[in-house]
């Protein structure tokens, strides 16, 4: 872990630039992108099956919805559209159960003439007013917006109260994977301020009186069409985007294309990224991307941080109807010495991290400024070495020897960068290093991870490499922000191989508690890894699994509260086997099937162990 990060600054860098536009595909800024709500960040459970108690959004705005009563919060589902995560709204439309989130008014969230909306929902059923998100204390009362399905299976919207709502043209579906865009421009005349897109495809344009959205006094809701309402969400919801301005055309094919690639949803139009292809690798991550649309609206540049450490930003030659997009494959980020053929040099390394960009040039070439980021690439801060050492490497397929494109030309802060690069070939793309000696790769911390077993939390941690490390310490927190020290941890020192660390919180925090760790190098410097979150619930459940261990049988599973989800995991953190169990307190698990080994019992949440011999 942290190769290299101890090396001595042999010189004062350069300000640290930026390519703006750090919001979600690189469009906008936390300044127009008021909230960002996504089911893989910021979820107070990351755990298949467990209530969401809050969601934190991810615009930079710190906004937070909370949910305190849980019989009305949503559940975490860990794998849902094309592997990402969802929550879950349950159609329970008693009063005082229907699941939703909600935050306080703000008013970033209105006080504007401009709306733009994204959502990525999947419903089970289809019923009368199942909200997506709003901002209203009741009917007509101080609204600012709602989207919801409603009246014949379509998705409505109002805004500015509900004297103008409208619906889209067609029909929605259920178990149906669906991105819908909503737009407002007060700026237009009346009969063209609101729309509604499906998937790339305009399907309704429609009146609106208001030429702005004045400041409503009114909290912001997920689920619901205000809290008094017990009316239920039916579905899962994986994604929510909100701009208090209005984007141009190539902005929302840009975003559109990052749904798209993310959660493997087809466009019915305007589909410029094949890099999500399987046959390309399903390089779903991340996707960013500049563009002109054909009636010649741009978003010129993205920042590192929103496609996981390239940043790219148009000099020239981006015509009417040309785009490039970057996503990737790899979740996690390290320095690696191997598939380096074709690369020249003395000590080579690349990143393991490969970016595929998709180029759509219709006329003159384009030229381009890169950028590639440490820290945006989830890598450790390091010192970097000779400019002329880091070059960008491509390849035309998933395999094979790499083609150098060209040396970098500058470093500044931790970014490494190319300047008027011709970008014209579809393909793979990636930083590498001449002499990591001289010019590292810092390497990150591969996994952090904790989990609840038997009352206890057990903290696991793996590193790829390491490069003068000191120890680690285990960090625990009541409210992530007020850290604590719970144990350390001797690292390797200076290590090539993966290397594998663990903690046991034997007396973890009653309720949500947080972790992280710190790695600390031999010269003192240290580096935060993410955070984990764990619910230990004070109230404690008798669970009795036997016979523990078994000889590839039946196991009986018997809990004092009823049992709703039962999930089994492998020693690899593989799900083996999942069920939902109707409120029964008794299962009988059979593992004929299992191979020998250790198994986890996820039950309600909650992780206990077996051994089948």
């Amino acid at each position: 872990m942290n190769n290299f990060s101890s090396l001595i600054l042999l010189g004062v860098l350069s300000a640290f630039p930026s390519f703006g536009q750090t919001g979600p595909a690189g469009v906008g800024t936390s300044a127009t992108n008021v909230l960002w709500l996504k089911a893989d960040a910021g979820t107070s459970t990351s755990n298949n099956g467990l209530p969401v108690a809050s969601w934190t959004d991810q615009s930079g705005n710190g906004v937070v919805l909370n949910q305190n009563t849980t019989a009305q919060q949503p559940q975490f589902v860990s794998s849902l559209m094309n592997g990402f995560p969802a929550l879950e709204f349950d159609n329970n439309s008693s009063s005082g159960q229907n699941d939703y989130l909600i935050t306080p008014d703000n008013s970033i969230f209105d006080n504007t003439n401009g709306y733009s909306f994204f959502t990525v929902t999947r419903m089970k059923g289809l019923g009368d007013a199942q909200a997506i998100i709003s901002k209203r204390v009741n009917f007509g009362n101080e609204e600012a917006f709602m989207l919801f399905y409603y009246t014949g299976n379509k998705l409505f919207v109002d805004i500015d109260n509900d004297n103008n709502r409208f619906s889209n043209s067609a029909v929605s579906t259920i178990n149906t994977n669906k991105i819908y865009d909503f737009f407002y421009d007060g700026t237009q005349l009346p009969p063209q301020r609101t729309t509604i897109f499906d998937q790339e495809v305009l399907q309704t344009t429609s009146v609106e009186s208001s030429s702005t959205i004045p400041d409503k006094n009114s909290p912001l809701l997920v689920g619901a069409t205000h809290s008094g309402d017990p009316r239920a969400f039916n579905g899962y919801i994986s994604e929510i985007i909100m701009y208090r301005t209005k984007l141009n055309d190539a902005q929302r094919t840009i975003i559109n294309n990052h749904l798209s690639a993310k959660y493997d949803v087809a466009l019915s139009s305007n589909d410029w990224y094949v890099g999500d292809n399987p046959g390309n690798g399903n390089y779903d991550r991340n996707v960013a991307g500049i563009g002109r649309d054909a009636a010649g609206t741009t978003n010129l540049q993205f920042d590192p941080s929103t496609c996981a450490g390239i940043g790219i930003q148009s000099v020239s030659g981006l015509d009417n109807s040309d785009y490039i997009l970057a996503g990737h494959a790899f979740p996690a980020n390290s320095e690696i010495t191997t598939d380096i053929a074709g690369i020249t040099g003395t000590n080579i390394s690349r990143w393991q991290r490969i970016w595929y960009i998709d180029v759509t040039n219709t006329g003159t070439a384009n030229t381009t400024n890169l950028s590639f980021d440490m820290s945006d690439a989830g890598m450790t801060s390091v010192n970097l070495g000779l400019t002329t050492n880091y070059i960008l490497v491509y390849r035309p397929g998933q395999t094979g020897p790499w083609t150098e494109i060209a040396s970098a030309n500058s470093i500044a802060g931790d970014q490494v960068l190319f300047t008027n690069q011709l970008l014209t070939l579809d393909g793979y793309y990636t930083l590498a290093t001449k002499d990591y000696t001289i010019s590292p790769l810092p390497v990150e911390l591969v996994s952090f991870d904790a989990v609840l077993v038997d009352r206890q939390v057990i903290v696991t941690w793996q590193t790829a490499s390491e490069f003068n490390s000191d120890y680690f310490d285990v960090l625990r927190s009541n409210d992530g922000e007020n850290w604590s020290s719970i144990g350390t941890v001797p690292a390797h020192g200076t290590s090539q191989i993966t290397s594998d660390y663990s903690l046991l919180d034997s007396s973890p925090l009653s309720g949500v508690s947080y972790y992280r760790l710190k790695q600390v190098d031999q010269n003192s410097s240290f580096h935060l890894s993410e955070i984990q979150s764990i619910n230990n619930s004070t109230k404690v459940n008798q669970v009795k699994v036997y016979p523990n261990p078994t000889d590839k049988g039946l196991v009986t599973i018997v809990s004092d509260e009823p049992i709703s989800s039962l999930f089994v995991y492998n020693a690899l953190g593989k799900v083996v086997f999942e069920v939902k169990i109707d409120s029964d307190d008794t299962y009988l698990l059979d593992t004929q099937s299992f191979e020998t080994g250790m198994y986890w019992i996820n039950l309600n949440g909650e992780n206990y162990k077996l051994i089948v011999h």
